[in-house]
């Protein structure tokens, strides 16, 4: 009985020592990836009390007080990323984001043009988050439209087991990726979060044609400077790499000859609650399932699978040498 318990704890010790194996170097790296089939829509909003203020072409070049709305719609195109990923030899996401700023009031399917806004096609590594060159890409905003979209660095997330580290964040402004650093841990409603900060000093992004009187001048026209920064907050998940919540503070204006002459937005966005309570919901259990699969299980069955198979070699040998002994006894009673 001893004999046959020890084989059955040296399969299952076996067994439990190959799960966590494949568990780590296997099931991890299926499960740690984005869907190709992404349907999200966040949302953020100024606060309470705390207008924006901002140049409305729309209303005759004025500028307005009032709150404003960020809206950021991403559809996954599944076909897409099959063929970007067979193109590209790697496991790709081809996700589309249109990404708008107006009035709460703006209704997106109304026809009209928000206040700012781009439509991109990115693709990138469903793990890293780094986007990568395809030619099934495109920027459009502003009136142009780039093909392919000539994105780097992250645009959507952070990395799965995101690091406390500068990453290289994406910006559609100045087209270009730029630092966004850690600066802590913390926490949002209860959920661990890492926070980065990527700040973008006051930089000219262009020029812009706009009427003398605007700006104070007398000339019917004038060529100011555009001024872009920002200072954008991200509390991420770190097991997934979501961003949980978002808060995006921009300062831009008009120059002319080095001197401010006209605000075109000033504004701070945050996440809203609703999309926080969201997001808290739908990644802290997949933050578990890749912690369970990525270390408790292989640690755990580890332990266990040794463990096990100790046992089982024990219960053996036991048994071996118990059996032994008794027939040296037999024969010794025999021979008197």
């Amino acid at each position: 009985m001893g004999k046959k318990l020890g084989t059955v704890a040296l399969f299952l010790g076996a067994f439990v020592l190959a799960l966590a194996v494949l568990s780590k170097f296997y099931m991890y790296d299926r499960l740690a990836v984005v869907p190709l089939n992404q349907d999200a829509v966040s949302e953020a909003t100024t606060a309470p009390g705390a207008d924006a203020e901002y140049l409305d072409v729309a209303a005759g070049l004025k500028v307005t007080n009032g709150p404003l709305k960020n809206v950021k719609v991403v559809r996954g195109d599944v076909e897409a990323s099959k063929k970007a990923s067979k193109a590209l030899d790697r496991d790709i996401a081809v996700w589309d984001i249109y990404d708008f700023t107006d009035t709460p009031s703006f209704d997106a399917k109304s026809g009209e043009s928000p206040l700012t806004g781009t439509d991109d096609r990115v693709a990138f590594d469903r793990n890293t988050g780094e986007a990568v060159k395809y030619e099934d890409t495109k920027s459009e905003g502003d009136g142009k439209v780039v093909k392919p979209a000539d994105v780097k660095g992250l645009y959507f997330k952070f990395p799965f087991d995101a690091q406390k580290k500068t990453y290289q964040f994406w910006d559609g402004t100045l087209r270009k990726a730029t630092p966004v650093k850690y600066v802590g841990e913390g926490e949002v409603k209860g959920l661990k979060v890492y926070k980065y900060r990527q700040t973008i000093e006051p930089i000219k992004s262009g020029t812009i044609d706009v009427p003398g009187d605007l700006v104070g001048q007398t000339a019917a026209t004038v060529t100011a400077d555009q001024i872009y920064s920002s200072v954008t907050n991200y509390s991420i998940e770190p097991v997934t790499g979501v961003v949980i919540w978002g808060q995006t503070a921009q300062d831009n204006y008009l120059e002319l000859d080095g001197e401010r002459v006209l605000t075109t937005t000033k504004a701070t966005l945050s996440y809203t609650d609703a999309n926080v309570t969201k997001n808290v919901d739908d990644y802290k259990s997949k933050a578990m399932l890749l912690t369970a699969v990525n270390t408790w299980i292989p640690i755990g069955g580890a332990i266990l699978g040794i463990l096990l198979i100790a046992v089982g070699i024990f219960a053996r040998r036991d048994r071996s040498t118990d059996g032994t002994r008794r027939s040296d006894s037999k024969d010794l009673v025999g021979a008197r």
